[in-house]
């Protein structure tokens, strides 16, 4: 691995005006080449590493003139850790509050208990310092405190394609926008939550994963601290870098790719396999966790570059909340049987995989991507192995029995029309959930299941 830059500052433009899609496409139109289109305001517009989180932070926090922080935060960091304590120490009177009661997949109710803290503490920013259901947890908090919502009902209307609509019907006038108090994000997993303005929440009621779109809720600041995510569990670290490889290889496989996408995506997928292989081996190499980090800053820019990811992402966010299947541990188990099922539809797909397999060659690390027959789901379900993590369905306790409603659901998911071969109904998601067996016992609960790994 290469090291990291002893300490970096990476700025990203927020006031570049995009074009309209219609223009783009007709001025493409007839030229021969692919075309591209990047939108840099979906971006963090200042990404930090190389320097402790605890003295990076109040630095960050001067330069936003925030005054009034509430630390949203993992309870292990705080309770198993001195980092919460020693972060809060270098913030001084500039930490208002504490807040570590996130459950994963960010329910509604968790939100507005953070909320109310926030509210009470009269914020001015929120940092979080943990993973991504804290990251988006945090988007939907300052949408809560904007909104005002103090109830399950009231924050759930404005989930969804219709919540900046709700929002902006609220307000005065048509163009009204959410005008929510800043966030910072301190990761220790590889989710990559923090590049992205769009949130998952969870109703509890119907056990559904909601989006919340709003542009306003993308965090202003992004901080690297490649000690800090030493302290999360290995399996959490470890599953949230294969989301981060599912990023890549989604983004690599869509029809939508481009040239300046493919290099970033797969030099991403390079570094996170590199990476996380290194850390499975050595857990306290800092250059490897950094280079993760990195990974996962390269595989967002790529995913903000035009390409859409598919399948893998639409089952993800199902088999989270309805199996309590963590975050990372869904593209671990799904994203194989994807690749396989994708992989049918012929030459141009088999193509794209191919980006794939040569970025697992480039890191090295597995003789599976040297071979010349190696596929894609191939050198995925590899990886997932070598990490010790679950690689189907019967691992994270899901029964046959339960695929159909799965299947169903994931129908509903805006990621499934943009998969690169068409999925038509719920048979056909079907079809890739088989391919993603061997399946818990009918006669066994999903503890007993789960304890096997």
């Amino acid at each position: 691995l290469r090291s990291a830059p002893l300490h970096g500052v990476a700025l990203l433009g927020s006031d570049r005006l995009a074009a309209m899609a219609a223009e783009e496409r007709a001025g493409a139109a007839g030229m021969g080449a692919k075309e591209g289109v990047v939108d840099t305001r979906l971006m963090p517009s200042r990404v930090h590493w190389g320097a402790p989180a605890a003295q990076a932070l109040p630095r960050v926090l001067a330069r936003l003139g925030c005054r009034r922080a509430v630390l949203l935060v993992s309870r292990s960091l705080r309770t198993g850790t001195g980092a919460i304590d020693e972060i809060a120490r270098a913030l001084g009177d500039s930490c208002a509050a504490i807040w570590d009661g996130m459950p994963a997949h960010t329910p509604r109710e968790a939100v507005l208990d953070a909320a109310a803290v926030a509210r009470a503490a009269n914020a001015d920013v929120i940092v979080t310092i943990g993973g991504g259901s804290l990251t988006d947890g945090a988007k939907v908090v300052r949408i809560a405190l904007a909104i005002g919502a103090t109830t399950p009902q009231e924050l759930g209307r404005y989930a969804g394609a219709e919540g900046p609509k709700r929002a902006r019907e609220g307000g005065k006038g048509a163009s009204r926008r959410l005008s929510l108090i800043p966030q910072v994000v301190i990761p220790t997993t590889l989710s990559a939550g923090e590049f992205a303005p769009w949130a998952g929440c969870t109703d509890s009621e119907t056990r559904t994963k909601e989006a919340y779109l709003f542009s306003e809720a993308l965090p202003v600041a992004v901080i690297f601290d490649p000690a800090l995510a030493c302290r999360t569990p290995e399996k959490t670290f470890l599953g949230t870098g294969v989301r981060a490889v599912d990023h890549c290889v989604e983004a690599l496989c869509s029809h939508d790719g481009n040239p300046y996408s493919d290099n970033l995506a797969a030099g991403a997928l390079t570094l996170l396999v590199r990476g996380l292989r290194r850390v499975k081996v050595v857990p306290t190499d800092l250059e490897a966790r950094s280079a993760c980090q990195l990974g996962i800053f390269q595989a967002a820019q790529a995913s903000h570059s035009g390409p859409h990811m598919g399948a893998s992402h639409a089952i993800g966010h199902i088999l989270g909340p309805l199996f309590d299947v963590p975050h990372g541990e869904t593209s671990c188990v799904a994203l194989p049987g994807v690749l396989r099922w994708n992989a049918q539809t012929g030459a141009g797909q088999l193509e794209r995989q191919c980006l794939v397999v040569r970025a697992f060659a480039a890191a090295g690390a597995a003789p599976l991507a040297a071979s010349a027959s190696a596929s894609a789901a191939e050198c995925v379900a590899e990886l997932v192995r070598d990490l010790g993590l679950p690689g189907s369905l019967a691992a994270v306790g899901v029964q046959r029995g339960a695929l159909e409603e799965a299947a169903r659901r994931t129908m509903q998911d805006p990621l499934v029309e943009f998969n690169p071969r068409r999925i038509n109904d719920w048979r056909d998601v079907l079809e890739i959930l088989e391919l993603c067996g061997p399946f818990a016992s009918e006669r066994g609960d999903q503890v007993a299941e789960r304890s096997k790994l």
